[in-house]
C-alpha cells in the first residue's frame, strides 16, 4: 500500500483499521468515502436539480 510518493499514509491505514475493528466492510468504508466526496451524509438521498 504506497502512494504516488512511495510512501504509506499512516493516518489512512490507521482510519481503515479502526473502521474494520468497528465491523465496516470494505464496501462500506468505500461508500462512505465516496459520499464524502459528494458532500451526501450516509443514508441522504441526492436532491435533484430542476
Amino acid at each position: 500500500m504506497e502512494t504516488c510518493e512511495g510512501k504509506i499514509d499512516k493516518e489512512w491505514v490507521e482510519l481503515i483499521m479502526t473502521a474494520k475493528q468497528l465491523g465496516l466492510t470494505i464496501e462500506e468504508i468505500q461508500d462512505f468515502i465516496r459520499q464524502s466526496k459528494t458532500g451526501l451524509k450516509i443514508g441522504q438521498a441526492p436532491e435533484h436539480h430542476k
